[in-house]
């Protein structure tokens, strides 16, 4: 749930990806499909605590992304309300993501930052734990996030000089590239892309997503146990 990368193919489509720094016991546990009240087949990995999930693709072209915490660190004050993974999972019982983020009840739910993608664009929703703000990704725009629950700002600051450094040398990357980018390591354990922080908290898998109009399709690396799953994003209905 801990870096996030929004990269447009060039051909109207989209690379979502998604880096999960979590404790290893936190590993998801499955895989799965689930078919919403209005017809939505969707598909996520469920994380293996609260039974919801960081990352979510549906057969219509929708989909969201969860990094934990909002723009600064905040302190972590529970008992909170719900898990903010099974928010992720309440937006598909909208029928569309503005309707979600102008009426999900966030009272008690712990800070996070949501990146929101459709066939109309994508949107970044933040919670700070009393207001929530949206923003729209501008159309061709790339964008990188890390969470601000474990990495500060100079940390955020070198991986979007990194990220910038990859898309001059990429200007239109394939997947395989970008799964390359999210795997990249400098010598900095604590904070690398894939990161490792005496084992309590660690990367556990890389979630890459092709969005397109024309074929959709995402990619699971399970680090753990050094699997890979990829998926047709289509109706299992």
């Amino acid at each position: 749930m801990c870096t996030v990368t929004w990269i447009p193919d060039g051909s109207g489509g989209h690379y979502l990806t998604s880096n999960r720094d979590e404790a290893p016991h936190r590993a998801a546990l499955q895989l799965t499909h689930r078919l919403t009240s209005h017809g939505e087949t969707i598909h996520f990995p469920v994380d293996s605590g609260a039974g919801g999930s960081w990352i979510c693709f549906s057969d219509k072209g929708r989909a969201i992304c969860l990094l934990n915490g909002a723009r600064r660190k905040h302190q972590h004050r529970p008992p909170y309300r719900r898990s903010r993974g099974l928010i992720v999972l309440d937006a598909f019982n909208y029928s569309d993501f503005n309707a979600f983020m102008s009426q999900e009840n966030l009272r008690g739910i712990e800070p996070f930052t949501m990146i929101l993608a459709d066939t109309k664009g994508a949107r970044v929703m933040i919670w700070n734990g009393r207001n929530r703000e949206v923003e729209q990704i501008e159309p061709g725009s790339t964008r990188i996030w890390s969470s601000s629950t474990l990495y500060p700002y100079p940390v955020r600051l070198r991986r979007r000089r990194l990220f910038k450094r990859f898309l001059q040398d990429h200007p239109q990357p394939d997947i395989g590239q970008i799964l390359d980018f999210h795997q990249l390591e400098t010598g900095d354990g604590h904070n690398d892309f894939i990161m490792n922080r005496e084992n309590r908290v660690r990367t556990i898998s890389v979630t890459a997503a092709h969005l397109s109009i024309a074929h959709s399709y995402w990619i699971h690396k399970d680090l753990l146990h050094n699997q890979t799953d990829r998926r047709d994003l289509v109706s299992s209905t």
